[in-house]
C-alpha cells in the first residue's frame, strides 16, 4: 500500500490513518505480505518521491502484484502523471486499487476511464489552491503588506498598520542603516568598484547581518534593492523601465519612502522567486511603495544604478589587450561582436573577427575585403577628436539636487511617456487612414508636450555654476597619441556607445550629440 501526506495539519489525514483504511481493505492472507511505502512532506504534484519511484521498482520486478491508496491525489495530482503511471502498472500486470472512492484500476476500459476522470478533478482541486494562495499573495503585496523573510541589511523587522491591518515593516538599525548609506556614496567615487567596497568593508570587520564577511554579489543586490532609496517620479521611470509593474501611481511617489519588490507574477509563492537575475531584471514583477521610509537620496540611488548598470553592460566585454575599440566593435551586418585576432608574422595589421560569421554564412556572410584593426581604429579615432573637440567650449553644468517642483515635473514625464506608449499601441491596430493621421498627429503633439517637459525640469535641475572642464578636454586633444590602450579605451567607452563595422565605413554612434 501507499500513503502520502505533504503537510501535517489538524484537517489533514494522517499516513498511519491511511495505512489503517487501506489494512481494512485487505484479506487476512493479504495482510501478512503487505508492505507500505510512505512519502511524508512531499506534494503531489510531480511523482518524485522517493518511496514511491521504490514502488515502481519493486512492482516493475515483480514483486508487487496489488496497490492499495487511500485516495488517487495520494499518488499523484497530476492526470499527465497518472496517465503514464496507470500505462506503466498495467505492463507489470500490476493492479491499482483506491480504496475510499471504490475506483480499481484493472485491464477493464471502464476502471481506467474512471480513474483518469478522478485525477482531473484532483489537478483542479490542487491548481484551484494553488492560484487562490498566489493570488492572495500578490493581492497583499499590492496594498504594501509585508509577505515575509529577513529584511535586507540596514532593516530591521517593525510593526505598523496598513489599511487598518497590523503588519510587519521594515525599520531602519541606526548603524546598518548609516553604513549603506555610506555604501552608496563610496561607490560613485572615482575608481571604486563592488570589489574595492568589500575589501574596505571586510579589512575595517564589517560584518554582514549573518554575522560573516561580505561578498560581491550580495553587496551588488543590496545597493540595487528599492527598499533603501527615498522613492520619486525619476525612481518610478527607472523601476518600469526594468519591466516592473508599478501598484501605485506615479504621483505618490513624493521622495520619501522606500519600495517592496515582489516576485515576478509567474511565481506562485515567495520561496519560488528567482535569484540569479534579483533586482538586475523586473519583468512581471510587482514595485509597492513600502511603509517605512528610505534611507537614500533618490539621486544617489540613482547614479549608483546607472554605474552597475553600466558595469553589467561592459562585464563581459571589452577585456581585450588589442585595441582601445575592444567591446564596442559590432559587425554592422549582423550586430555581432567584433574580436581581434593576433597578427600573424609577417602582417602589417590586425586580423578582425566576427562573431556572426564564425556561426556560419547563414548568419553573416563576412567581409568582402579584408579590413585591418588598424584601419578602423584610425576612422574611430578622428571622429572621437572631432567628437571630443565639439565640447571643448560647452559649458556642462552641475546637476542641482531635486526639490518638489522637479518632481512633479519627474511625474508628468512619466505620465507623458505613459500617453505616447498607449498612443503608439493603439496606432498598430488601426487600418483607416485618416485615423491614423488623428493618432500620429496626437503622438506628435505629446511628444512636443514631453520635450517641453523634459526642458524645464533640465532647467531646475542644472541651475548653478558650470564646470570648468576646458582644460581636460583640452588635455585629452593634446595628448592622445601618448595614451596607453587602457587609457585610451576609458574615454572611447565614455564617448562611444558601439562602432559598427562595414565593408567600406565605420559608422560611431556616440552616447550624445554633439557639443556644438
Amino acid at each position: 500500500m501507499y500513503t502520502r501526506q505533504s503537510v501535517e495539519r489538524a484537517d489533514s489525514i494522517s499516513v498511519e490513518q491511511q495505512a489503517q483504511i487501506c489494512r481494512d481493505a485487505l484479506t487476512a492472507r493479504e495482510l501478512k505480505s503487505c508492505k507500505v511505502y510512505t512519502d511524508k512532506g512531499f506534494s503531489g504534484k510531480n511523482i518524485d518521491r522517493p518511496a514511491l519511484q521504490q514502488l515502481l521498482a519493486d512492482a516493475e520486478t515483480g514483486k508487487i502484484d496489488k496497490i492499495l491508496a487511500y485516495r488517487l491525489d495520494r499518488i499523484s495530482r497530476s492526470v499527465h502523471d497518472f496517465t503514464g503511471l496507470c500505462s506503466r502498472l498495467g505492463a507489470y500486470g500490476v493492479h491499482f486499487q483506491s480504496v475510499t472512492e471504490g475506483i480499481t484500476l484493472d485491464d477493464s476500459p471502464t476502471g481506467t476511464v474512471m480513474a483518469q476522470i478522478m485525477m482531473v478533478f484532483a489537478q483542479f482541486e490542487r491548481e484551484t489552491i494553488q492560484r487562490r494562495v498566489t493570488d492572495n499573495y500578490f493581492a497583499r503585496a499590492k496594498t504594501g503588506m509585508y509577505l515575509g523573510g529577513r529584511p535586507p541589511f540596514g532593516f530591521d523587522k517593525g510593526e505598523t498598520f496598513v489599511d487598518g491591518r497590523r503588519t510587519a515593516c521594515y525599520v531602519p538599525n541606526p548603524q546598518q542603516a548609516a553604513l549603506m548609506a555610506e555604501l552608496y556614496e563610496r561607490y560613485l567615487l572615482d575608481g571604486a568598484t563592488l570589489g574595492s567596497l568589500v575589501r574596505w568593508l571586510n579589512a575595517n570587520e564589517y560584518r554582514t547581518a549573518r554575522g560573516g564577511s561580505w561578498s560581491t554579489l550580495p553587496l551588488g543586490r543590496l545597493l540595487r534593492n528599492p527598499a533603501f532609496v527615498q522613492a520619486d517620479a525619476a525612481v518610478y521611470q527607472y523601476l518600469q523601465s526594468k519591466g516592473a509593474t508599478m501598484n501605485d501611481p506615479v504621483e505618490a511617489y513624493s521622495q520619501q519612502r522606500g519600495c517592496y519588490c515582489y516576485a515576478p507574477l509567474g511565481s506562485a509563492l515567495p520561496e519560488k522567486r528567482p535569484t540569479t537575475r534579483k533586482f538586475t531584471d523586473l519583468s512581471g514583477s510587482f514595485v509597492t511603495l513600502a511603509p517605512h521610509a528610505g534611507i537614500v537620496d533618490a539621486a544617489l540611488w540613482l547614479a549608483v544604478q546607472h554605474k552597475l548598470d553600466q558595469n553589467r553592460a561592459l562585464k563581459r566585454s571589452g577585456s581585450g589587450s588589442h585595441s582601445w575599440l575592444s567591446g564596442l566593435m559590432k559587425c554592422q551586418k549582423c550586430g555581432y561582436a567584433i574580436s581581434v585576432v593576433r597578427k600573424p608574422s609577417g602582417m602589417h595589421g590586425h586580423y578582425i573577427n566576427c562573431g556572426g560569421h564564425k556561426r556560419g554564412n547563414s548568419i553573416c556572410p563576412g567581409r568582402s575585403r579584408v579590413l585591418t584593426l588598424e584601419e578602423i581604429e584610425s576612422a574611430a579615432e578622428a571622429q572621437l577628436l572631432i567628437f571630443l573637440k565639439s565640447y571643448r567650449a560647452v559649458e556642462i553644468r552641475i546637476r542641482q539636487r531635486r526639490n518638489v517642483r522637479a518632481n512633479q515635473l519627474e511625474a508628468s514625464i512619466a505620465r507623458q511617456e505613459n500617453e505616447i506608449q498607449q498612443l503608439t499601441q493603439n496606432l498598430a491596430h488601426i487600418r483607416e487612414v485618416d485615423v491614423i493621421h488623428i493618432i500620429s498627429a496626437q503622438i506628435q503633439a505629446a511628444h512636443d508636450r514631453l520635450a517641453m517637459l523634459k526642458a524645464q525640469r533640465d532647467a531646475l535641475l542644472y541651475e548653478g555654476p558650470s564646470a570648468d572642464l576646458e582644460p581636460y578636454f583640452e588635455a585629452v586633444l593634446e595628448e592622445w597619441q601618448d595614451y596607453t590602450i587602457a587609457e585610451k579605451k576609458k574615454i572611447a567607452k565614455a564617448a562611444i556607445e558601439r562602432v559598427l563595422v562595414d565593408d567600406n565605413a565605420i559608422h560611431i554612434i556616440f552616447r550624445a550629440d554633439y557639443g556644438s
